[in-house]
């Protein structure tokens, strides 16, 4: 490993030096952009480069050159073997009987310095960055080495490029270099990554692409006339795409496939316009459709989708670029037709003829439109507080019901929340939740008062749970049982169409509210099937413990809105007799206040009573022992029994839920004793031994009938059967003894053991 980290670290600085060189040639020695050509035993422009120093000077095609330095032009390597001139400080040429001499500068056009330094030196930067930051995960992936490797050396591609336009030295050799090898590390990098899911290549083919890659560099070395590079890339390019579609097909894991949609996308943008609109054309029609500058800033793709691959946890989710990626493109070709075919007819004369000029054009059109959709797609999620503001109102409103049904179970409350929202986000009034009975008769849930059925027209024939709306309202079958029929009724205060925002928020809306109506009668059929005979038997732990936590979390509830509302608002009360006593100098009245006053603080103090067992919310604060004494004290002080109860020293339990339903049976336990046990003592006891908790109750009284028992309801949260409930669903056993028979006191004696889960 300490090797590889070596030679990795080798390359990428490497990488760097040769970047860095390429830089200073950029600055060094300006592009001048003539191309030229033999003519004539003369050599001659044959095109400017739009992006060179020539194109803001006055050389047209045909000039010929004379001079190049004060020397002729053939013997410029750049001019013999290149057919370009670079590296040059002065230049002659002959325009009609005159020479004209143009000294060279390091001045270049906007554009010039854009492609041929700032795209190239952004593609290093995101190349280099990547594969340094992969230095980190070179443990959990096997394929990163070869990754690291291959942003290596594809990293200066572009600036090596650049540079080798300018001057004529050994940096020709290493440009094809450079890229046949780098397509080839890719491929090798693939083959690594989905070794697991399939072979993307076998070993023969690899080992014949690096042949390949040596045979372009040997080529170069030799300087033959023939690019052979440009024959090698769409080569390797083709089996990328070939061996890629061919695994997408073959695996069945939809994690792989859908990683191969990501990868097949980035390779396909990163090369086919540099494939098929400069290389295949130069190599078949000896002329480019568009020029390199133009097609190598796709590249950037290839770092960024093989990052994606091996890094998608820190990536964005590309899978939903591309998915998006198909309705653009459709959208851009039709708009781009649309705008060719208008060029073509209004103006002819530009491009007919020039196949070259049309494909430009339409490519160039294409990708802007494509381009645009994407960016009007992140401006409008960006602003769309602002742009579309109803539509975050409608959002807000979604979210607003779903909090609101979370406490909120009951009809005639649903019928409110629904008529509030739908009232204040839409044209809408006379809202209302209605329900049709099987004899036809309406009811409102807003006030359960009978309405008349002509009023509410659409409801007495039709019962359809799609929303359908006219001129005059709206309604939605939102629940339809044995019962009856319940409907969504409201009408317009405006005739108009409702827009698509506003349709799909109420169609949303509505959903929602039949799903919780939907949830509500099932609620209530389980509680039907609760009642059966058999309902207690066959009913599972798991729902029965489903149950008693519902239960709990009522009792939560209803105690905080007692405390929130009934307590606040008696104490306001007492505050306000308080103030009119003050003010009062009438001492029968002042007492009369005083005495309403007591009252007011007594039954505020009896009401904290019953929230307090409602829901004990010290319990897990104090902790369970405290908990218990402090209820027996409250016992104490409203039976006539005298109680005994003793809890282990080193009492200790860490399980919230065995810890409520312990005090819930204990409080179960009292209350019966209070109300039924016509006991003298009681004596109640918890321990913990070293693998079971241990509770014991005892009483001298009458004992507890087994009719009565069997009479009991077969599931209730409260009583004897919460009691075995909740002995059950926390994984106890319960043992009870000394039951009345006829006359006979015997009292009662219960022994509850729970296990001890000791969890790490």
């Amino acid at each position: 490993m300490i090797r590889m980290r070596f030679l990795l670290l080798t390359g990428l600085f490497l990488s760097f030096i040769l970047a860095t060189y390429f830089v200073f040639v950029i600055f060094k020695y300006p592009y001048i952009g003539i191309i030229v050509k033999k003519a004539d035993h003369q050599i001659v422009v044959d095109s400017v480069d739009p992006y060179g120093w020539a194109s803001e000077q006055s050389i047209y095609r045909g000039d010929v050159i004379r001079l190049i330095d004060g020397r002729s032009p053939t013997k410029k390597p750049s001019v013999q073997h290149k057919e370009i001139i670079s590296d040059a400080k002065k230049i002659t040429i002959e325009r009609g009987n005159q020479d004209v001499q143009y000294k060279i500068d390091n001045h270049q056009p906007v554009t010039g310095m854009i492609y041929y330094f700032l795209v190239p030196s952004v593609f290093f930067l995101v190349c280099f960055s990547l594969g340094c930051f992969l230095f980190k995960f070179l443990d959990k992936n096997k394929s990163i080495p070869v990754l690291i490797l291959f942003l290596a050396v594809i990293a200066p591609v572009l600036l090596n490029i650049s540079a080798n336009s300018r001057i004529y030295n050994w940096s020709r050799y290493t440009v094809g270099i450079f890229m046949c090898i780098s397509l080839v590390l890719l491929l090798h990098f693939l083959r690594n990554y989905y070794h697991s899911s399939s072979r993307l290549v076998s070993n023969h083919v690899l080992s014949f692409l690096y042949l390949g890659a040596g045979l372009v560099l040997i080529n170069r070395v030799i300087a033959a006339d023939y690019p052979l590079e440009l024959f090698f890339v769409p080569v390797v390019f083709i089996i990328l795409m070939i061996s890629v579609f061919r695994l997408y097909y073959q695996t069945k894991n939809s994690e792989v496939k859908k990683s191969l949609q990501v990868l097949f996308t980035g390779i396909f943008l990163a090369l086919m316009p540099f494939v098929t609109l400069y290389a295949l054309p130069i190599v078949i029609f000896k002329d480019s459709i568009m020029p390199w500058e133009w097609t190598t800033p796709f590249l950037v793709f290839l770092p960024i989708t093989t990052g994606y691959l091996v890094l998608t946890y820190k990536m964005i989710d590309l899978s939903f670029i591309i998915n998006r990626l198909h309705y653009y493109c459709l959208m851009s070709l039709m708009i781009m037709s649309v705008i060719l075919t208008g060029t073509l007819a209004f103006d002819p004369g530009k491009l007919s003829g020039n196949i070259f000029r049309i494909t430009r054009l339409a490519l160039f059109v294409f990708t802007v439109i494509l381009l645009f959709l994407y960016i009007k797609d992140y401006v409008e999620y960006r602003f769309r507080k602002i742009m579309f503001p109803k539509r975050q109102d409608f959002q807000m409103s979604l979210n607003r019901f779903l909090q609101w049904m979370k406490s909120e179970h009951k009809l005639d409350n649903l019928a409110f929340i629904l008529k509030r929202e739908i009232e204040n986000c839409l044209p809408a009034k006379e809202v209302t939740l209605v329900k049709v009975d099987q004899k036809g008769e309406a009811i409102s849930l807003l006030d359960n008062r009978k309405v008349s059925v002509a009023r509410y027209h659409w409801l007495a024939n039709e019962s359809t749970e799609r929303l359908q709306a006219d001129a005059h309202g709206f309604k939605m079958n939102l629940y339809h049982d044995k019962s009856g029929t319940i409907f969504l009724y409201g009408r317009w205060k405006m005739r108009r169409k409702l827009n698509p925002d506003e349709k799909i928020w109420l169609e949303t809306l509505l959903n929602y509210a039949q799903v919780v109506i939907e949830n509500q009668n099932k609620a209530e059929d389980l509680i039907g099937l609760l009642s059966l005979e058999k309902g207690r038997y066959l009913l599972p732990h798991t729902v029965k413990k489903a149950i008693f936590n519902i239960s709990e979390r009522e009792r939560r509830q209803l105690s905080r809105d007692l405390h929130d509302t009934i307590i606040q608002e008696m104490l306001a009360l007492a505050r306000d007799v308080d103030i009119k006593s003050a003010g009062c100098a009438d001492p029968f009245v002042i007492d009369m206040l005083s005495e309403i006053r007591v009252g007011i603080l007594n039954n505020i103090k009896t009401l904290r009573e019953i929230i307090h067992d409602l829901h004990p919310e010290f319990i897990h604060k104090m902790g369970l022992p405290l908990a218990l004494n402090q209820l027996c004290i409250q016992v104490q002080k409203q039976s006539s029994f005298a109680l005994h109860m003793h809890i282990d020293q080193y009492f200790t339990i860490f399980d919230r839920e065995l810890e409520i339903n312990m005090y819930r049976i204990v409080q179960e336990l009292l209350n019966n004793a209070i109300k039924h046990s016509q006991a003298e003592h009681v004596s109640l006891i918890l321990a913990e031994e070293s693998t079971k908790y241990v509770l014991i109750y005892d009483d001298d009284g009458i004992g507890i009938d087994k009719d009565i028992l069997k009479h009991q309801p077969h599931f209730s949260t409260m009583g004897w059967p919460g009691l075995n409930g909740r002995v059950a669903i926390t994984g106890g056993q319960l043992n009870m003894d000394s039951l009345k028979t006829g006359n006979e006191r015997k009292g009662l004696h219960l022994e509850i053991v729970w296990p001890i889960s000791r969890g790490l």
